[in-house]
Order: structure tokens, then sequence, then C-alpha cells
């Protein structure tokens, strides 16, 4: 349990800062006093520079899995629930990957029912996160799937280093039934008819009511850069809808998590579009649910497993939440909270 303390280290080096409300979401930002030390690029960045192609696994395609090529230097993070858009069908990763140079297979899930058919050789990244609802219900799926598969502790090197990775790659499925009808009860409640099934379609067709939102929460909108965050030196955020706990994000460093922070404010933000529900939740006081999610999740025993590429999966179960983070040596890069 090498990394029990890692996880424990990460968390009591984060510092709560003042809340901030709009409409029915409140973002209780966190700063970090140490610094991440693993240098990696983000999706977009990395696709954008013409590092990392994402291309279907081949000329007739595989729902659940995709070939992503880096060609390096540095290892490719993308992170759990981006979007990527074209090829056959927009997918969204089960996980938090990173990805060494070379050959990597990706476990995905499609988030456009209705195409099988090719726009585009590559994928290109989406500007958005999928919303916390689908991100929480696909955890638990991966969840289980680890659970269910005594072999996913330990392959490393069987058959092979390549084979290893795609056989590590087939242990993070998700229900992709599951999938489908979370997205099309996403869309059909914010009132988006699309003609594939596409969830890309509820973040084009409500992206006018996503920019006054995004822009409540440190000058996000149509004309947000990367790097517009509310609090300087932040690396992440507690999310609460209503007043209730909805989702925790955290990336390592400081200057990765502003790159990140547009497309996880846009899957916050289209969450709160939905229509609330008949009986609302009763309100929590943001930062003591935040110091109190930290020392539960601190105290915690996460689980180990080899990542689908680089570095260790960890998964936490405490009382109140699920966690699910992705750790390279001895340090923490990433870390995302649902409540149970």
């Amino acid at each position: 349990m090498i990394h029990a303390s890692v996880l424990a280290d990460a968390l009591g080096a984060l510092k709560p800062e003042a809340p901030l409300t709009s409409g029915r979401l409140t973002l209780s930002p966190f700063t970090c006093t140490r610094p991440g030390k693993t240098r990696y690029v983000l999706l977009a960045t990395a696709i954008s520079r013409g590092r990392l192609t994402v291309t279907e696994v081949s000329d007739g395609g595989s729902v659940p899995y995709l070939k992503a090529v880096n060609q390096g230097p540095w290892p490719v993070l993308i992170f759990d629930g981006e979007e990527l858009v074209g090829a056959k069908q927009n997918r969204i990763v089960n996980t938090t990957i990173l990805v060494g140079v070379g050959e990597t297979i990706l476990p995905v899930s499609c988030v456009e029912h209705g195409r099988w058919s090719s726009r585009s050789r590559a994928f290109a990244a989406g500007e958005w996160t999928s919303h916390p609802r689908l991100r929480r219900e696909k955890e638990l799926q991966v969840r289980s799937a680890l659970a269910s598969n005594p072999r996913a502790s330990t392959v490393r090197t069987s058959a092979g280093p390549e084979r290893a990775q795609e056989e590590r790659a087939s242990f993070y499925r998700a229900d992709q039934g599951a999938v489908w009808q979370e997205v099309e009860r996403h869309s059909r409640d914010l009132g988006v008819d699309s003609r594939t099934g596409a969830m890309a379609d509820a973040y084009q067709e409500r992206a006018q009511d996503l920019d006054h939102l995004l822009a409540a929460f440190g000058g996000q909108g149509s004309e947000a850069t990367p790097g517009d965050v509310p609090v300087q030196g932040m690396v992440g955020a507690a999310v609460f809808l209503d007043g209730a706990f909805l989702c925790l994000d955290a990336l390592w460093s400081v200057r990765r998590f502003g790159q990140i922070y547009p497309k996880l404010l846009r899957g916050y933000a289209l969450e709160s579009l939905q229509t609330p529900p008949a009986k609302r939740p009763v309100p929590t006081d943001p930062e003591a649910e935040v110091l109190r999610l930290f020392a539960e999740l601190a105290s915690a025993h996460p689980l180990e497993r080899a990542g689908v590429d680089l570095g260790t999966d960890l998964r936490v179960e405490t009382p109140t939440a699920l966690g699910a983070g992705l750790a390279f040596k001895d340090d923490l890069l990433q870390l995302s909270v649902f409540p149970r």
C-alpha cells in the first residue's frame, strides 16, 4: 500500500478557499502547498501539437476501444470523462489514463448511439468532460468490472508488455447500454433532440446558457482561455448542486488544472441546467464538507492496480464517497470523488 501515503500526503497539502456560487452551482476551490513533479501534457495540447493521434483500433472499429499513438517526448494525460469527437462515433474515456510514448489501447464508452460511420480518420479533443452524473455512473460500472476480475490487480507483463497493456485496458469496462441511457435521459431533460443521440449536441445547443454560468466562475465563457481560474494556485474544486455534494476533481499541477478547468466546468454547468428534483436536498456547508471529505479520504486505504498504461490506478471507498485517482511513482496526478 505504498500509495496510501501518497494519497494522504497530497490531500494534506490542499487548502480550501472561499466558495463561489452562481445559480444552483457552488464551487469550493482548493489550492496546494506542494506542486506536482511529473511532467506530462494534456489531451487537447498533444493533439493540437501533432504529438498524439487517436483513431479507431482498425478500419472496422470496436466500440469499447480506441488506439492512441503518442510520439512523445512526454506522457499524455487524458482526464476521466473527456470526450473524443469524430471517427465512427464520439467516445469518452472510462478512467483517467496516462499514455506513454508509443501505442496504447484506450478503454472508452460511446456517447453517440445513432452513428457508426466515419467522419474523420482521427479524433479531435472535445471542449468538455461528461456531466458528473454520467461520470459517477461510469465510475460505479468500472469499479464493479475491476472488482469482478482478479487479474486486474496482477497483469503487467504476461504475454509481453503490449499484450499486457491491451489486457489491462479490457478490465476498465463500463456498461455501454447504461451509458447510452444516461446520455438520452440527460438530453431529454435538457430539451435537446440529437439526430445521432450525441452527448456533444447538448453542449452545443445549450452553449449560450453555459457561457452565462461559466462567466461566474473565473471569467469562463466563449472568450475564455485555458488558465482562467477563480483562485490563483488552484488545483481542484469540490462542486455542489443545490447545496448537495456533486463531485470533486483535482489535477496536479496548477498549470495543468488551469488547462482542464474549462472542460470540467462545462460538465458541471450542463448538469445544473437539468430540471431540479421535486424535493431539494438539505444544503451543506461547502467549506466544512470539503474538510470532512479530505479527512475521510486521507484515512482510507486505496485499492491499487496497474493503470491502463502508465502509473497506478487508485480506487477509494469511504462511508460517504467513492474516489478514483492516478498515481505515477510517488506522485498523485489526479483525483475525482463522487457521493456514494
